[in-house]
C-alpha cells in the first residue's frame, strides 16, 4: 500500500511539473493563443526561457501556487528509516526454595528454605541485540529454619537484620534476537538470558538458642541468594511476542543435591517505549 502512494504522488508531480505545457498545446489546437510576455532572454522578464529554470532564475521559473481548494500530498513514508525507541522487556515473578525432605538421609543440623520476590527490566536496541541498559534486583521476603535429627539446644529463633530484606542487584547477559523463534508455527523473537555472576549479599542476623548459659550470637547466611537465583544461572531461552503480556512457571528445579526451587508464576511483557528512562 506504501509503494502505490509513493508512485501515485510521483506520477502526480510529475503531471502537474508538464501542465503549462500540455495546456498550451490544447489551446493551440483550438486556435485559442495564450497570451505572453515578450522574452527578452534574461532573467527578470517574466518569461522562463532559454537556460532560465526554477533554480537560477525563480522569479520567471517559480510555479504557480496551488489554488485555495487544493490539497497538498505529502509523500508517504517509505518505512525505509529505523524506528527510533527501545524494546523493553520486563518480567517479574516469585521464587520459592525447598529441601527434598526425601534426599535429606541422615542428615542432622539445621538448613534453610527462602522465598524472594525478583524484578528484570531490560532494554535492547530497535532492531535487536544485547541489552544497552537493565535494572534488575531480587528481595527476601520469607526465611525458614528447619531441623533434621537430634540436635541439642533447637529450635533457635533467628533474627534476621533489616537489611536482609533489602533489593539485591544482579546482572544479566541478555540478548534479543528478533524473528529467530518459532512458537505455535508463528515467528517469535528470542530472548536469551543468563546470570553473569550470584551476587556476593549475605543476609545477616542473631541467633538465640535456648541452651543453657547461652548467649545470642551473630550469624551470616551467604546462601540464600545463591539458592533463588538458582534458575537464572543456566542459559534461558524463551519465545516472546511484541505487545503480549506472557506468565510462565518454573516447578521443582533443582538448585542443589537436596533443594529445589519453583516459580508460581512469572509475568512479562514486552512493548517498544522512547527511551532509556521509561517506564
Amino acid at each position: 500500500m506504501k509503494q502505490s502512494i509513493v508512485i501515485a504522488f510521483i506520477m502526480l508531480f510529475a503531471i502537474s511539473c508538464s501542465m503549462p505545457s500540455i495546456l498550451g498545446q490544447e489551446n493551440s489546437a483550438s486556435g485559442i493563443q495564450p497570451s505572453t510576455a515578450a522574452s527578452e532572454k534574461r532573467c527578470g522578464d517574466n518569461v522562463c526561457d532559454g537556460p532560465e529554470n526554477a533554480d537560477n532564475c525563480p522569479g520567471d521559473c517559480t510555479q504557480p501556487a496551488l489554488g485555495e481548494n487544493s490539497q497538498e500530498i505529502q509523500p508517504a513514508d517509505s518505512g525505509g528509516e529505523t524506528e527510533a525507541g527501545y524494546r523493553y522487556v520486563s518480567f517479574s515473578g516469585t521464587i520459592n526454595t525447598a529441601l527434598n525432605s526425601e534426599l535429606i538421609g541422615d542428615f542432622a543440623g539445621t538448613a534453610f528454605e527462602y522465598s524472594g520476590d525478583y524484578g528484570i527490566e531490560l532494554w535492547f536496541p530497535i532492531e535487536g541485540g544485547q541489552a544497552v541498559q537493565q535494572r534488575n534486583s531480587i528481595v527476601l521476603t520469607e526465611f525458614k529454619d528447619l531441623y533434621f535429627g537430634d540436635i541439642p539446644c533447637s529450635p533457635c529463633d533467628w533474627k534476621l537484620d533489616e537489611n536482609a530484606y533489602e533489593p539485591v542487584q544482579f546482572e544479566l547477559n541478555a540478548s534479543l534476537n528478533l524473528t529467530a523463534i518459532e512458537e505455535n508455527n508463528q515467528p517469535a523473537d528470542e530472548l536469551v538470558y543468563q546470570l553473569i555472576d550470584i551476587p556476593r549479599a549475605a543476609i545477616t542476623g542473631i541467633v538465640e538458642c535456648p541452651c543453657e548459659n547461652s548467649a545470642p550470637d551473630d550469624f551470616s547466611d551467604p546462601a540464600a541468594f545463591t539458592q533463588m537465583l538458582g534458575w537464572f544461572m543456566g542459559k534461558l531461552v524463551n519465545p516472546i511476542h511484541l505487545s503480549v503480556i506472557e506468565t510462565n512457571s518454573v516447578e521443582n528445579y533443582a538448585v542443589s543435591p537436596m533443594g529445589y526451587l519453583n516459580i508460581p508464576k512469572e509475568t512479562l511483557s514486552y512493548v517498544i517505549v522512547p527511551d532509556l528512562e521509561t517506564p
